[in-house]
């Protein structure tokens, strides 16, 4: 259960990197959460970043090509710090 617990935290704190990257002036509030996920659109991968209150989307962009590239490297790299 530990390692559950640990996988878990990882995430929340790699959804929140994400969403401070993509939007920068978002200031979470109490009902906030994130929304991280990476698919394939006819073979390209997307990254989508979004930032919900209660049930409402608030922030949302999707990343591709060369951007989405670019944010993965700055995500990671700022996580590694």
């Amino acid at each position: 259960m530990h390692h559950q617990q640990e996988a878990e935290r990882w995430i929340k704190s790699l959804q929140q990197h994400a969403a401070h990257a993509a939007f920068p002036d978002w200031e979470p509030g109490p009902d906030d959460w994130t929304s991280l996920h990476t698919s394939f659109d006819h073979g390209a991968p997307v990254t989508e970043v979004a930032v919900y209150r209660v049930k409402e989307r608030i922030h949302y962009r999707p990343y591709t090509g060369t951007e989405l590239m670019e944010f993965w490297e700055h995500l990671l790299h700022q996580i590694a710090e």
